[in-house]
């Protein structure tokens, strides 16, 4: 009964907010309310032993500031009035302070039904989430989200606001929401200490399972059965396991011939009700270029190596050296030299990268591009056990935008073919789409299923060996027309930014371009025949005629080389060809 006069019977708190303590039944001409509080401390509330105590309400009643867990527990308030007197308590519960909430992105497959989202592991009572571009909901309760189907217009950020006991503000969450779609991830690995290569080929965002592995190389006509547990002494499998729906092959000692680009292909299965169905099989090429190490200057006299980067952006220059190297510096295209040292602090401008020195490994990690830092760079690594001349490299450096043409001019000959090829700065990032707008402004959707068996016009395909995955934007002319000889344009969006990235490529031809002569040769030849054509035209219409002037010697007398032969019309018009009512043309011969 006593319990019963204290408000609120029980009440939680959180550590830092304040309680309000009071008796619900007021006590008629009060004379004095005294509080004891759960460690045996008692006072008068008009004469509290610190401020953090206040009289509160019209009863008896009292303010409990900055809570803490040496509060918890039983409250008892007593009003009194002469020799009568009342008391009540209440149970106080100190919760611990919540200063925000985290918790990691939730993944959610595209196109599933009914799919239920716990926003908080909190205890809360109610909460406000706010989806992208859609009206805030109020949910009571555990904060759980229940959509119809999870479509990619929901992926993105969500706000929630949690209604928690104990406390009276309410605690802002921020939750990551991403819309998967079933793919492959698919990649290598140089493993140059064990002399191995790793291939894989992994399903992301599926609930179907993996039934076989398969690679093959495409310039072979077979392929490798690859199986956990099982190797025939150059190939096996390489992964988690089928279960974890990871599909990978490794090689050891890989030769030359193992490099270039493997199709994977992979069977799947999955349940649907009760049954076990067998789904279409994914496929995917990867292409595994030759781990390669460069001990002279200039790669042997082969084509530069190029790094693309984008301003502001971190990149990374790599030599490598078929010894053991003491030390490795770099030269600017300015001249400025840097040798890289072991990252020690976020504040250095550059550091080392590689495996190690020993290794052969010389590279250097830039914070910050600019656009000052393009051109040609010189790495020099001394030898360990070699003393004489450094070993060089060179590399060249293109600053650029998010998406670079690899050649910004290209010769072309009118006939042949050509490539224009865009990709991604700063390393391989995957591209939602890759367009091209030629200088007739004709714009060309394309991604590798556009091969040259099906190629656009019947001239334009997607560059074999290349993938959007892997962020290239390549397209192959098969036959360039002139009209294709001009600025094209290459576009496309990479998946982790929202603004389409756009770099332009020239086609060119030759002033001397072998075609060209022959064109106008083809054409001087073209119009020398056409004379001769119609000179012997008008030879053969008035051939009669000048066998009939008179005095002639004989029936070649025309061949003459005394006798000059002029035609005078004396109407004009008078020629024609067939039956004419106009006067017959008149030849006259004469002897010079």
């Amino acid at each position: 009964m006593q319990q019963g006069i204290g408000w609120p019977h029980t009440l939680n708190v959180t550590e830092g907010n304040e309680a309000l303590l009071r008796l619900s039944s007021p006590l008629a001409n009060q004379q004095s309310c005294d509080v004891t509080t759960p460690t045996g401390l008692s006072f008068n509330v008009q004469s509290p032993p610190s401020n953090r105590f206040e009289s509160w309400s019209d009863s008896c009643g009292v303010r409990v500031r900055n809570i803490g867990k040496a509060d918890e527990g039983r409250w008892r308030l007593t009003a009194t009035r002469g020799d009568h007197s009342i008391t009540g308590w209440t149970e106080v519960h100190v919760r611990d302070k919540i200063p925000s909430y985290s918790g990691s992105p939730i993944s959610l497959q595209d196109g599933e039904m009914k799919a239920t989202i716990d926003l908080t592991t909190l205890h809360n009572s109610y909460c406000i989430v706010a989806k992208p571009f859609s009206e805030s909901s109020l949910v009571p309760g555990h904060c759980s989200v229940t959509l119809d189907r999870a479509t990619r217009a929901v992926q993105g950020n969500w706000n929630v606001l949690l209604g928690l006991p104990g406390q009276v503000s309410e605690l802002p969450v921020s939750r990551q929401i991403a819309v998967e779609t079933e793919r492959l991830d698919v990649g290598y690995v140089h493993d140059t200490s064990a002399y191995k290569l790793h291939m894989y080929c992994n399903v992301l965002h599926t609930t179907k399972n993996i039934t076989f592995c398969r690679f093959q190389k495409t310039s072979e006509s077979f392929g490798y059965n690859i199986v956990d547990g099982l190797s025939d002494g150059s190939h096996s499998y390489y992964g988690e396991g089928f279960p974890q729906r990871q599909c990978g092959m490794t090689i050891e000692n890989p030769s030359p011939q193992d490099y270039g680009t493997w199709r994977c292909s992979l069977g799947l299965q999955m349940w649907v009700g009760t049954n076990i169905v067998q789904q279409n099989p994914m496929q995917a090429l990867i292409s595994v270029a030759p781990n390669t190490r460069s001990n002279d200057f200039r790669n042997n006299g082969n084509e530069k190596r190029k790094i693309f980067v984008q301003e502001n952006m971190s990149f990374t220059i790599m030599c490598r050296a078929q010894v053991s190297l003491q030390y490795c510096w770099f030269q600017h295209p300015n001249g400025s030299q840097f040798t890289p040292l072991k990252l020690e602090n976020e504040q250095q401008p550059f550091w080392y990268s590689g495996e190690s020195l020993q290794t052969g490994d010389c590279g250097i990690t830039f914070k910050n591009s600019a656009n000052e830092d393009a051109g040609d760079w010189i790495c020099h690594m001394g030898p360990r056990d070699q003393l004489g001349l450094e070993v060089t490299d060179q590399v060249e450096v293109r600053v650029t935008g998010p998406l670079a043409a690899n050649d910004q001019e290209i010769e072309v000959a009118i006939g042949g073919e050509a490539t224009l090829y865009c990709h991604t700065a700063n390393g391989k990032r995957p591209l939602d789409y890759c367009r091209f707008l030629s200088p007739k402004r004709i714009g060309i959707n394309i991604d590798s299923r556009i091969t040259e068996a099906n190629a656009i016009l019947d001239r334009f395909y997607f560059t074999p060996g290349r993938k959007l995955d892997y962020g290239d934007c390549s397209l192959n002319i098969k036959r360039v027309l002139p009209e294709d000889v001009g600025e094209w344009a290459c576009a496309a969006v990479i998946n982790t930014e929202s603004v389409e990235s756009i770099d332009k490529i020239v086609l060119s031809v030759p002033q001397n371009a072998p075609q060209l002569r022959a064109g106008i040769i083809g054409m001087s030849v073209g119009l020398v025949v056409l004379g001769s054509i119609l000179v012997a035209f008008m030879w053969y219409k008035y051939r009669p005629q000048m066998s009939c002037r008179p005095n002639c010697p004989g029936p070649n007398c025309n061949h003459d080389p005394n006798f000059q032969v002029a035609f005078r019309n004396r109407q004009p018009g008078s020629l024609s060809s067939g039956n004419s009512d106009g006067p017959e043309p008149q030849v006259q011969i004469e002897r010079r």
